[in-house]
């Protein structure tokens, strides 16, 4: 029982990820393609900013999950070690 349990909480941590990433990755876009059409209109620079204000959220967004990966990879690894009595 504990077992089937267990399955479903790493199911969960995942697709929170995933949920996460797609709603950070939606953000970042969304604010930066706005952010840089507003710069591009005050500023008469029509493309540049757009293009930049993207990159940087696609940027950021991935930034993002690197960090919500390596946080979720020293989780397990913390529980590996307690659950090998080295915790």
């Amino acid at each position: 029982m504990a077992e089937g349990r267990n399955s479903w909480v790493t199911f969960a941590r995942y697709a929170n990820l995933a949920f996460s990433f797609g709603v950070t990755m939606a953000a970042a876009l969304l604010l930066g393609f706005y952010g840089g059409r507003w710069l591009d209109r005050r500023l008469g620079t029509e493309p540049i900013f757009m293009l930049v204000g993207l990159l940087l959220g696609v940027g950021l967004a991935f930034k993002s999950l690197l960090d919500e990966l390596d946080a979720l990879s020293k989780e397990s690894k913390a529980k590996d070690g307690k659950r090998n009595g080295k915790g």
